[in-house]
């Protein structure tokens, strides 16, 4: 599974704001919401939240998004980064006096090469999640979880909800390469995701589900879409996949144990025409109200 807006809310709230080298925490604040502008991720939104007058946001000259790491972008002829560790320290920028929150969400910021400051942010759990893993596990299920988030906050999520594995700092191709790591060790993989960066791995997965409130890309990529956001939704599904292959199992086992009966008694000449249409039409009747069971199963 993927974590924010799978395992929890994806409702974002900016927690602390920490300037530094001379900024205030306006300032800071209106140069991440100018940098997120354009992106639809709930941590994007949240800090466009925060800012007080959004109306007065300064407008970016450039903007150039890298995938896993943040935005680069230049802003009143300042070259502005903002994102996380990774895109910082590609661009050989000093984290003097950053200090990071175990278990929270964070976005720095660096202005022409210099640390600027950093953003908290947090996200809430589902209400259903902890439920929902322990059904998995009942189920004879492997829980894992692959997301971009720091480690810290990646691990504090999989402790509440009782995640087995736990992969973080991952961008979209590190997903796809975990993906298949877990297949070659634990067999078939279904892979649960809402955002655009969950597409490749969406599509790489023996089975690929989408959160109906996720992004479009998510929801072209997979094979399954749930209707409804909630974790619980995962293990339904599995439930109800098991019970369809259960009953199509039945239906083959009774229908050629049926018409070999028949073919027998055929042979010996004690089947009738009538046994015969049952054995053919009657039987492909009691299969299908054999299948209908599963339409009041659905529903439960």
């Amino acid at each position: 599974m993927d974590k924010t807006g799978t395992i929890t809310r994806g409702d974002f709230v900016v927690q602390r704001v920490t300037p530094a080298g001379g900024l205030d925490e306006t300032a800071l604040l209106a140069l991440a919401a100018t940098c997120e502008g354009a992106s639809t991720h709930p941590i994007a939104q949240s800090i466009r939240a925060a800012c007080v007058d959004a109306d007065a946001l300064p407008t970016a000259d450039s903007l150039r998004e890298q995938a896993g790491e943040g935005i680069e972008a230049v802003i009143g002829g300042q070259r502005v980064l903002c994102g996380n560790t990774k895109l910082l320290a590609r661009h050989g920028v000093a984290l003097t006096g950053y200090q990071g929150t175990p278990g929270s969400t964070e976005v720095l910021l660096a202005v022409d090469g210099r640390y600027a400051g950093c953003i908290e942010i947090a996200d809430t759990v589902k209400p259903d999640a902890r439920q929902a893993v322990a059904r998995m596990k009942a189920q004879g299920l492997t829980t894992a979880m692959l997301t971009g988030d720091g480690q810290e906050s990646a691990d504090a999520v999989a402790q509440a909800v009782g995640i087995d594995e736990v992969r973080a700092r991952l961008l979209p191709a590190d997903k796809l390469t975990a993906l298949e790591d877990i297949r070659a060790r634990r067999g078939a993989v279904l892979f649960v995701g809402d955002g655009i960066n969950d597409a490749p791995v969406l599509a790489g997965a023996d089975v690929g589900a989408a959160m109906g409130s996720g992004a479009d890309a998510a929801i072209e990529a997979a094979d399954v879409v749930f209707l409804h956001a909630e974790l619980s939704s995962i293990p339904t599904a599995v439930q109800l996949a098991r019970r369809a292959d259960a009953i199509a199992k039945q239906n083959i086992a009774f229908a050629l144990a049926v018409k070999l009966l028949v073919l027998a008694l055929g042979l010996f000449q004690f089947a009738s025409m009538w046994l015969a249409v049952f054995a053919d039409t009657g039987v492909a009747m009691l299969c299908v109200l054999n299948s209908i069971r599963m339409l009041h199963q659905g529903k439960q």
